[in-house]
């Protein structure tokens, strides 16, 4: 009986490195860096190389003390010891972190409840739009949410874990995330973590076991161990500078407000697809009895009635009670500093993922929740084929330019986006309640591989960014100074010159002006939108190169006029 089991947990394996192979390794140097917070990571990572220091975070030169050093010291360690800085270089470590985060996700879940459960929630956690995007750029919010994950789901071992004296060397674990944590993503990803462990172990009665003096101090002393140095070195060397700029981010209650909640929402829900439909359906039909079962709960808050409430819930009610604290502790904080911190979106996938598991579990095995998962099935699938006919019809419905960007993936889009929700939604009308499923990691698994890197190099193109890649590429072969008069810094200027840029902003044309007079020798970029007010401000310019939305100018050092022909052309009469 073993062997059978054996087999089928190397098959679940194999099949989730499959995936993930698809999903986090394909095609990863088919497209640039992308030019939001990957460039600005991977820029400020090659900046560490090259001033060949580890301690402080410098953009363009300058200090940056709001960003912590982890994900840079993982990034360029991995760029050592292959040798190169590269594309695959800098994404592959955040490839292979997610690989091992989704393999430590399987492997816990399958202790704790069942291989089938493992499986499901697994799968739906690694097929999440957001994981898919995240896990091919290079920054640190895929790496935060993997702490975040395996430091939970360690908490959530402890919490089952009947014989306490066992879990010390897991409470070390705990501690010494938690600090990693803190050097990846600040004190937001602590202070997550730290406020779901206390309310988890609230929730279960273990409140004594949290603050047990063996595992309190032993952990507060390895958590101090390894993020104090850091913290001394940066303190010694830039005093109340580095105190100032690094809690000046952590103001309590920063954005929070309609638009922040409307807007953490949308990117929840655009992160979480297609899984999010079953989750809200399901998740809204159950509100009221999960709302009604945690104030029974909490009747009577006496930490020996809790543990005794504790004992009698059945495991997969224990467990979904954990994750329902930790997808609210993560919304709350979402919620409190704003969607502009994207990792505390994505913090909110994981306990989703297992909420949602739970039910997919009862609807497949169990044949429970039928009509939510059928009207969360069919929507979806229903705005997938939509888009497959815009696709299909783009020439006559569709902008020109997006039309043009999509063309070649016309083919794809229709198998994709058509043919597996098409299957889905009749599978899901007949009953057929694990293809569905199935369809859903096909469609993740289809679009990460088909389609990813061509919506990535169609942004890089029309976004501008490939002029961008160029005309920095051609100031360093021509090894000129670089600026750019632009709206916003562009940091793949930066990655691809390799030396600091002036950035202009692109508001005071006196400015520019003066700039290039005092630079003739200097390129700058800017925008083609500007150059009618370039000339109106009769800034002398010569064009060397011109994109999609930027063009590379140099100052005129002589005056046009002087070298006009005035004089009528010599009629020559054969």
């Amino acid at each position: 009986m073993n062997y059978p089991n054996k087999y089928i947990s190397i098959f679940h394996i194999v099949l989730l490195a499959i995936i993930c192979f698809m999903i986090f390794f394909s095609n990863m140097s088919s497209y640039p860096f992308i030019d939001t917070d990957e460039t600005k990571f991977v820029s400020i990572a090659k900046e560490m190389l090259n001033y060949s220091d580890w301690i402080n975070v410098k953009l363009n030169g300058e200090n940056i003390y709001t960003i912590p050093p982890f994900f840079f010291w993982i990034t360029n360690l991995f760029c050592v010891l292959i040798g190169k800085i590269s594309i695959v270089t800098m994404r592959m470590p955040i490839s292979i972190i997610s690989l091992a985060g989704v393999l430590i996700l399987y492997s816990e879940l399958k202790k704790i409840l069942t291989q089938t459960y493992a499986s499901i929630i697994t799968l739906i956690f690694t097929t999440c739009l957001g994981i898919l995007i995240f896990s091919r750029l290079a920054t640190n919010d895929m790496m935060s949410l993997i702490i975040f994950m395996v430091t939970i789901l360690l908490s959530y071992k402890v919490i089952f874990t009947e014989n306490e004296k066992n879990t010390i060397f897991y409470w070390l674990l705990i501690y010494s995330l938690s600090a990693i944590s803190v050097l990846c993503s600040g004190l937001f990803g602590f202070a997550i973590i730290f406020i779901s462990i206390l309310t988890m172990h609230i929730f279960a009665g273990k409140l004594k076991e949290l603050f047990h003096p063996k595992n309190f101090l032993s952990g507060i002393i390895t958590f101090l161990i390894l993020l104090c140095p850091w913290f001394v070195i940066m303190i010694y060397k830039h005093k109340l500078m580095f105190i100032k700029e690094y809690l000046s981010i952590y103001n309590f209650i920063k954005y929070i407000g309609i638009k922040e909640f409307l807007n953490v929402i949308g990117l929840f829900v655009i992160s979480f697809s297609p899984w999010i439909f079953s989750f809200l359906w399901i998740l809204g039909k159950k509100s009221k009895d999960i709302f009604n079962s945690i104030f029974s709960y909490f009747k009577d808050n006496s930490q020996d009635k809790l543990k005794e409430k504790w004992k009698k819930l059945k495991k997969i009610d224990k467990f979904a009670s954990l994750n329902t604290i930790v997808f609210f502790t993560s919304f709350i904080f979402a919620l409190l500093y704003g969607y502009k911190y994207t990792y505390l979106i994505l913090f909110m996938i994981f306990p989703a993922a297992c909420i949602s598991g739970k039910y997919w579990y009862e609807y497949i095995i169990k044949h429970q929740h039928g009509k939510s998962i059928f009207f969360a099935t069919i929507i979806p699938n229903l705005i997938l084929i939509i888009c497959s006919l815009l696709g299909l019809f783009g020439h006559n419905i569709l902008n020109e330019w997006i039309f043009q960007g999509f063309s070649n993936l016309l083919i794809p889009l229709i198998i994709i986006f058509f043919v597996i929700p098409v299957i889905s939604i009749f599978a899901v009308i007949l009953k057929g309640r694990i293809v569905p499923f199935v369809a859903n990691i096909i469609l993740m698994v289809s679009l990460s591989f088909v389609i990813t890197p061509s919506i990535f190099n169609f942004i890089a193109a029309n976004g501008g960014e490939n002029d961008l890649i160029n005309f920095a590429q051609i100031a360093k072969n021509d090894n000129v100074k670089l600026a750019a008069f632009i709206s916003s810094k562009k940091h793949s200027i930066l990655y691809y010159y390799d030396k600091p840029v002036e950035f202009l902003g692109n508001s005071d044309f006196e400015q520019l002006k003066i700039f290039l007079e005092e630079n003739p020798f200097a390129y700058v970029i800017v925008a083609i939108k500007d150059m009618s007010e370039i000339e109106a401000h009769e800034i002398k310019y010569m064009l060397l190169d011109s994109g999609k939305r930027y063009c590379l100018i140099q100052y005129m050092s002589y005056d046009v006029e002087m070298y006009e022909d005035t004089t009528e052309p010599e009629i020559i009469v054969y």
